[in-house]
């Protein structure tokens, strides 16, 4: 078991230590808590280990999230209102 405040992607972190599966309570942004899944042979140092190292990339849905938010900033910053930028994503 390990507790961390750190940014993670479990999904990333999961392949980083050879995908035999992890299992979190991400909740709590400042005390996440991870464990490795059952029958899963990581220890807890390598889980603290791969957790220290993690770097974690956005997932595709935040890619997406952030572009969206970016994209109707600068709809905005370019003058639309809010009727015309609903016209334009409703079709």
């Amino acid at each position: 078991m390990a507790i961390t405040s750190k940014e993670i992607n479990l999904l990333q972190l999961d392949q980083e230590l050879g995908g035999q599966g992890l299992c979190a309570d991400l909740n709590d942004p400042k005390k996440k808590l991870i464990v490795p899944a059952d029958n899963s042979t990581v220890t807890e140092d390598e889980l603290k280990a791969a957790i220290a190292a993690h770097v974690a990339q956005p997932t595709d849905a935040q890619i997406t999230q952030l572009n969206r938010e970016q994209g109707l900033a600068k709809l905005k910053e370019l003058g639309f209102t809010d009727d015309q930028i609903s016209a334009l994503l409703n079709g």
